[in-house]
């Protein structure tokens, strides 16, 4: 038996490899062309002629020639490389042999000769390099043709049917007056769409701010030294999480206003009102059913006001590196939040005065009629059931993030505090929660999302949000699949812009190598 050396000198010595008997070639040869026979019949005949035969739109056409030429093509191309470079075909590599350069002459080999050395570089048709891109192109063809099929699908029934493919249906009536929010039967549809937008956003937002205060409050106090804080603070964690957000907000309807101690809203009865003192302005109309909330109202000169305020947000923005920079070389305390809101706080104030105040305040009044609220902002009982439910909902899973992003704070960063004196405020806000948030936010992200989402469940407490809407609209006799188009552009368009802004103070925060 040859000793390791024997063979790694004769490796140098390709003449001393004994040629392949010519049968195993041919063979070799005539299973290259069948495969290539195979993949020009699926790809050309069955798959390429197929939908070039029937194409109607440039999608089907663009697929057709790409079974057509593009594949077959890529396929011939991958074996004449293949076989000019290692020396071997798919067919080739199935029956063990390789051509190779003896130094003299090429010669078809086996390759299970110890003494043939490797080939450089491996062949195309098992390169991870290219089986992942070929893996992501087919990927993206299934995917187009699913897609396809699944759109030719519903035209098809829509066009049976007789439903109509187009959009035209968002400059028809809505037919049905929107509660609280000063728009009738007769407003087109696309109107309706921006009124549940707004209040998405308003349950939305609201919940978010309230989920994050509530959170970020119950998460340090699950990590109190206090024992009744730190027990009371996971009961919460423990029991709101553990229970369905929609069994919440059908909580709260019921419990805090339908059977709460808040009075009737009717003709007969008068809801309570909460005057400011000295005044007859309410700064509160609360009943079971409606309340009303100071809010402001637009007097004009109001497009100019907040292209200013645009521009204020850009000098705060250039205030804000201005300071960075500023510390950074000189070494001074950057101040950057104080300097950047005060200067748009003055922008905002000239432009407020030199407009002549294009906002004022709106007092929420009790209508003459008595039955609705006038001024203000006026809400339902189903907005602030959905807004509480979803925000403190949302703030037992922000505030398990918030206490498993301050331990994940190294141990010393607290021992450190407590050696140089610091209180636990002064503890909390500029050493752990600073390096926490580096943590948080990723996950935070994802609960505002979800909160974003949870909205619609506001159709079980009667509250106009998109899905409602788009329901109500559905109903009287638009067509299903663009409403329900609209309505998941809606929702997207909300986690983008949420994950954006979040994302981008996420960035901000981020440690940066000097």
């Amino acid at each position: 038996m040859s000793s390791p050396a024997d063979i790694a000198s004769a490796k140098a010595d390709l003449t001393a490899v004994p040629s392949a008997p010519f049968i195993r070639r041919a063979i070799a040869l005539i299973a290259d062309l069948l495969i290539l026979a195979v993949i020009g019949i699926v790809s050309v005949w069955r798959l390429g002629l197929g939908l070039l035969d029937g194409y109607s739109d440039v999608v089907e056409l663009m697929l057709a020639w790409g079974f057509i030429a593009v594949v077959p093509t890529m396929v011939v191309a991958m074996v004449v490389v293949d076989a000019a470079r290692i020396g071997q075909t798919p067919g080739m590599a199935a029956l063990g042999i390789r051509v190779v350069h003896d130094g003299a002459s090429r010669r078809t080999v086996n390759t299970s000769d110890p003494r043939l050395p490797l080939p450089s570089v491996p062949a195309m048709w098992r390169d991870v390099r290219v089986l992942r891109v070929v893996g992501q192109v087919l990927s993206l063809v299934v995917v187009i043709v699913v897609v396809r099929w699944l759109f030719s699908n519903l035209v098809t029934n829509m066009d049976d049917q007789g439903v109509p493919r187009d959009f035209d249906f968002l400059q028809k009536p809505y037919s049905v007056d929107i509660r609280d929010s000063g728009f009738n039967s007769r407003n087109p549809v696309w109107k309706a769409v921006l009124v549940g937008v707004q209040n998405t956003a308003l349950a939305a937002v609201v919940g978010i701010l309230l989920a994050a205060i509530v959170g970020l409050i119950v998460g340090i106090a699950r990590l109190s030294s206090n024992y009744l804080v730190a027990k009371l603070a996971a009961f919460y964690v423990q029991s709101i999480r553990n229970i369905p957000p929609l069994v919440i907000i059908i909580f709260f309807l019921f419990a805090l206003f339908t059977y709460g101690p808040f009075p009737q809203f009717t003709a007969s009865v008068s809801p309570w009102q909460g005057k400011w003192p000295g005044s007859d302005s309410n700064y509160l109309i609360a009943s079971k059913d409606r309340w009303g909330i100071p809010s402001l109202a637009e007097n004009g000169n109001v497009g100019w006001f907040w292209l200013l305020a645009l521009s204020g947000l850009i000098l705060a923005a250039g205030v804000w590196q201005w300071r960075t920079h500023y510390s950074a070389s000189s070494g001074e305390p950057h101040r950057r939040m104080l300097w950047s809101v005060g200067a748009l706080m003055v922008v905002l104030a000239a432009s407020f005065i030199a407009l002549g105040g294009p906002y004022r305040w709106s007092w929420p009044a009790v209508s003459d009629s008595g039955r609705t609220i006038e001024g203000g902002f006026a809400t339902n009982a189903g907005y602030l059931s959905i807004s509480l439910a979803l925000g403190l909902y949302t703030a037992s899973h922000v505030a398990e993030i918030v206490r498993g992003s301050i331990l994940a704070v190294p141990r010393g960063q607290t021992e450190a505090a407590n050696a140089i004196g610091l209180s636990a405020t002064q503890k909390y806000r500029h050493v752990l929660l600073p390096q926490a948030a580096r943590v948080s936010i990723p996950p935070f992200i994802n609960q505002c999302l979800n909160l974003t989402k949870n909205t619609s469940l506001g159709i079980a407490v009667g509250y106009p949000e998109i899905v409602r809407l788009t329901d109500s609209s559905i109903g009287n006799g638009n067509p299903a699949p663009q409403s329900i188009v609209v309505l998941m552009g809606v929702f997207l368009s909300f986690s983008l812009l949420i994950s954006l802004v979040l994302n981008l103070y996420n960035r901000s925060i981020q440690l940066t190598d000097r």
